[in-house]
């Protein structure tokens, strides 16, 4: 791709800077539209990660299907704050540091 010309006369500089404008313009909308894309990708991966991982919970625990969310809530914080899954975390690696910060 060459090199624009440089304008010379008053009306060839109104061109490129309306040119200008209108290329800020469309890359703005650009972003934007990529930015929603790529929220829009987020959500879709999170929705599925957790579906995924409430129908694991689900298939262990099927009680869960019929409890409300405060008994729901409940439960899986007991589960998390096991020694057992406290372990499990510290093992693996997976355990954070305000994980630990409560373990402790």
């Amino acid at each position: 791709m060459g090199r624009r010309k440089t304008p010379e006369t008053r009306e060839e500089m109104q061109a490129e800077i309306d040119y200008t404008e209108n290329k800020i313009w469309q890359l703005h909308n650009q972003e934007t539209a990529l930015t929603a894309a790529y929220s829009k990708e987020e959500r879709r991966v999170r929705t599925r990660r957790l579906c995924t991982e409430t129908g694991i919970l689900e298939h262990y625990v099927p009680e869960l299907k019929t409890m409300d969310e405060r008994n729901t809530s409940d439960f899986i914080r007991l589960i998390a704050c096991s020694e057992v899954a406290k372990k499990f975390l510290r093992m693996r690696g997976l355990c954070s540091e305000r994980m630990e910060r409560r373990i402790a």
